[in-house]
């Protein structure tokens, strides 16, 4: 492993990157826990990954439809499936432990809450269960579209639709407490990031909100096709993808785009890890690729992160995973 350093102020530098072969399908969503890459495919399985080897460990099989969604609890994998069903793994075994059914149509998103998962579906509700029981607690019916996307801050639930509208609900009274319009489109990810929420819709562009006042605070203008997802790394960056073959990288602050990462192919998911980039492709690859933002351009980041470095024969992986881009 090298050490990057910055060259000129505010550069952005891209390290080597890995790429995972092996999938058969598109990958549709993913997570990763320590060491491990956890993927959700469109031929209904889940594959586990040794990120530093990029080897396959094993499948999990089960689901009858793509799995859409996948969140981690300790040694447990979360998946919610186009089958309708959300279910929970052991990742030692890759045993299926429990199937929670009670959707009528599929899951597009999961997310944890202390001993609660939290789904959203296309049936337009949100459902609550109990992960020791895989009971449902609580259904919450007001999206008058498909939900698409869920996240979650404190006690508050914060989900998005194809009603072009972002919703924020009280996990105390189980009720909605704001609904935010602005987006012309569906919302296909929300993330929040301390009193922001950062929204990705098909109108192409990413929308913050205050989550206080329910009021838009800027919107993020680049992206030429649908804005699929959403991550956040520190306080002042934002990283999107699209499925104009881009990741974007943002200064939220200023609202400007300063980093483009234009990818061989449509970028369907994407995750940040430490300082990681992971990125799934319809191309049925995964992207692992390392950056840095140095802190002369962005008062947040205090140190120089290390870079993954390949042998020579892999170079062209990299080359046709992300060619860097000039904004």
């Amino acid at each position: 492993m090298t050490e990057i350093t910055p060259k000129t102020p505010g550069e952005i530098q891209l390290g080597r990157g890995k790429v995972l072969y092996g999938h058969n399908y598109s990958v549709c969503s993913v997570a990763i826990k320590d060491n491990l890459i956890i993927s959700g495919l469109f031929d209904n399985t889940i594959m586990i990954w040794d990120m530093n080897s990029c080897k396959h460990i094993k499948t999990l099989e089960g689901h009858k439809q793509s799995i859409y969604s996948i969140k981690i609890k300790d040694n447990l994998i979360i998946s919610g499936s186009g089958d309708e069903t959300i279910r929970i793994w052991d990742i030692d075994s890759g045993l299926c432990i429990k199937t929670l059914e009670g959707h009528t149509s599929y899951i597009n998103s999961v997310a944890i809450k202390d001993n609660l998962i939290i789904s959203g579906s296309g049936d337009r509700t949100i459902k609550i269960w109990d992960i020791n029981s895989g009971e449902c607690i609580k259904t919450l019916e007001s999206h008058t579209l498909s939900v698409k996307s869920i996240a979650i801050k404190d006690n508050l639930i914060i989900s998005g639709s194809s009603d072009k509208t972002i919703k924020i609900w009280d996990m105390n009274s189980w009720k909605c407490i704001k609904t935010l319009t602005g987006h012309v489109a569906s919302v296909y990810s929300v993330e929040i990031k301390d009193n922001v929420i950062i929204s990705g819709s098909n109108d192409n562009t990413i929308r913050l909100w205050d989550i206080d006042s329910g009021l838009c605070i800027n919107t993020l203008v680049g992206h030429t096709y649908y804005s699929i997802s959403t991550s956040i790394k520190y306080n002042n960056i934002t990283i999107t993808d699209s499925l104009d073959k881009s990741i974007k990288i943002w200064d939220v602050a200023a609202a400007k785009c300063i980093k483009t990462l234009k990818c061989k192919s449509y970028v369907v998911s994407l995750k940040i890890y430490d300082n990681l980039i992971i990125s799934c492709y319809v191309d049925n690859t995964i992207g692992i690729h390392p950056i840095t933002l140095f802190p002369n351009e962005l008062s947040s980041f205090q140190s120089v992160i290390n870079s993954y470095w390949l042998p020579e024969y892999l170079e062209q992986h990299l080359m046709d995973c992300f060619n860097p881009g000039k904004d």
